[in-house]
């Protein structure tokens, strides 16, 4: 059996955010103060990814009578996340405690964060178009994907001007104005083409993270055929999930697809340097599902449900058991 050799570990990112420095002075810096020195990094990114998990959650419960609230601490939630998400890194430098396990962790997790932001838009703003639904996701993973390609074949990670963190901040801005009536009722009004004012504020947004996306290849200089197969089977799991799936199965599929081409990626990067090739059982399956008829296609859709569940587990139990050498539940 060949030995597998992890890569040495180096951290190199350039970070050009226009948010993050003025977060991380005004906002993360004095907060970070009050974490105890041996709370490890990894259990900092569990507690704050359950935040978004409970965001999620919330956003997903429907009481009418209680929006408002719910809007409140949602998007409270979204803004702790976002700082944990900052902490669990400075906590790991702070501590001598930086390793590939824990970049791994906390990216793998933030892969789904992606999509669970989205979707948590999309259920706060009673956003049930399936095709706007799957636009929504596919803009948001394609430069993720790029982003984390990119990673792997140069080493470095690139945050854009106009990334992950200012739709973290900018995103609960939103449900936050939303909280009021007269602000909410404004962005359900129906506007052009029968989409509401909010849904036209989301579709300019999300074109524009292809303007991304073609920044990162240009840079990137990448022609692989692997990731643009990806790119081309992600299209296809969209347009199927949305001609044939409810908004909650669209955003499953979507994001876990996704999530197994990424987190090979980072798995190459971090674990054992190799490139995989997208997934294709999930593309055929789905296309076999929207051509088999309604008798079928339920089966169908809950063998790619498992499917997508365990072979996402697998990923990160396979990672994470060749870095389990730099777990800690204590910091010294």
């Amino acid at each position: 059996m060949q030995k597998i050799v992890i890569p040495e570990y180096n951290y190199r990112v350039h970070d050009n955010s226009i948010l993050t420095p003025a977060f991380k002075k005004w906002v993360v810096a004095p907060l970070f103060r009050f974490i105890p020195w041996w709370i490890p990094a990894n259990i900092i990114t569990i507690l704050s990814n359950m935040l978004m998990y409970t965001a999620l959650y919330m956003a997903l419960a429907e009481y009418p009578q209680e929006r408002s609230i719910r809007f409140v601490l949602i998007a409270l939630l979204i803004v702790v996340y976002t700082i944990g998400d900052h902490f669990d890194g400075m906590q790991a430098k702070r501590t001598g405690t930086s390793s590939a396990l824990g970049e791994l962790f906390d990216h793998y997790l933030d892969i789904f964060n992606n999509g669970i932001l989205v979707y948590i838009i999309c259920l706060s703003f009673q956003i049930t178009n399936p095709v706007l639904i799957a636009f929504l996701l596919t803009a948001g993973y394609l430069p993720h994907a790029a982003t984390f390609y990119e990673q792997f074949s140069t080493k470095w990670l690139y945050f854009e001007k106009i990334g992950s963190l200012e739709s973290l901040l900018l995103f609960p801005a939103f449900i936050i104005a939303a909280a009021f009536d007269p602000v909410y009722r404004l962005a359900l009004t129906p506007s052009f083409g029968g989409f509401t004012l909010v849904e036209i504020v989301f579709i300019l947004l999300s074109s524009g993270t292809f303007i991304t996306f073609a920044k990162i290849i240009r840079r990137a200089k990448i022609t692989d055929a692997g990731f643009w197969t990806f790119c081309v089977l992600l299209t296809v799991v969209s347009c199927v999930a949305a001609i044939s799936f409810h908004p909650t199965a669209i955003f499953y599929v979507i994001t876990t697809y996704s999530g197994l081409y990424i987190g090979n990626l980072q798995r190459g990067h971090l674990a054992d340097g190799k490139k995989r090739i997208p997934d294709i059982v999930v593309p055929l399956v789905m296309a076999a599902a929207m051509v088999s008829g309604p008798i079928r296609q339920p089966f169908l859709f809950f063998a790619v449900c498992i499917y997508l569940a365990c072979h996402t587990l697998w990923i990160a139990g396979n990672a994470f058991w060749l870095l389990r050498g730099f777990w800690v539940w204590k910091n010294k």
